[in-house]
């Protein structure tokens, strides 16, 4: 290999730790900012509408943020919002950042609540990425799990298992520089153990998630 390559190589390999980096530190800095401006629980919330009931027929192997392995029947006895993110997602902050952050702030205390962010993008986000995020966001790891899985895999569970959307990864370089390298489903998704209890997509009243959290988390109970 010529020395000129060998520099071409050195430059391109920096060039590509530097989008990460730079990914990474504005989806936080956007969440970070999001967290400063949350106000309290909603009130007089508007009236719930009618959702769609799936249940699990499935399990799935999970690796968090820290290393340890789980699984989606360990949320069994839980409450649990999800969502699909990558970790330099120019849109996930934007769009699901501050509801996230809200129902995490509002339940974060209650033992059987967890926030549970998929990766759709498992080869890129590495562990260390994924423990990044949950300190750069200040939340407890116990409690808001990044996970991933063998991309196939996962890609598979979430779309027939718990119904979200097609992940399809982009190919225009213009889009890919406004949007990210995936395009996802950006709907959030409420469950009670292995029962989807609904799937807000965006221009839905956010104000009802924490009504329905709430009532959830009591049926969980009544159901001990």
């Amino acid at each position: 290999m010529t020395e000129k390559k060998q520099i071409q190589m050195i430059y391109g390999g920096v060039a590509v730790i530097s989008v990460v980096i730079l990914g990474m530190s504005f989806f936080l800095h956007s969440l970070r900012k999001t967290k400063e401006d949350l106000r309290g629980p909603a009130e007089n919330a508007g009236k719930e509408e009618a959702g769609d009931y799936k249940v699990l027929e499935a399990d799935l192997e999970l690796v968090k943020q820290d290393g340890e392995v789980v699984k989606i029947s360990d949320l069994q006895d839980k409450v649990w919002v999800a969502a699909q993110f990558f970790a330099v997602c120019p849109m996930c902050a934007e769009r699901n950042g501050k509801r996230l952050l809200s129902v995490y702030e509002q339940f974060k205390d209650h033992p059987d609540f967890k926030v549970v962010c998929m990766s759709v993008d498992p080869d890129a986000d590495t562990q260390e990425h994924l423990l990044n995020l949950e300190k750069g966001l200040g939340v407890d790891g116990g409690k808001w799990w990044f996970v991933k899985a063998d991309r196939e895999k996962i890609h598979d569970f979430m779309r027939h298992e718990m119904w979200f959307g097609d992940v399809r990864e982009r190919t225009v370089p213009e889009e890919i520089a406004t949007k990210g390298k995936w395009s996802h489903d950006m709907g959030l998704q409420i469950w009670r153990g292995d029962t989807l209890l609904k799937k807000w997509h965006e221009g839905l009243d956010p104000e009802v998630l924490p009504v329905l959290i709430s009532r959830a988390l009591a049926e969980l109970k009544s159901n001990e």
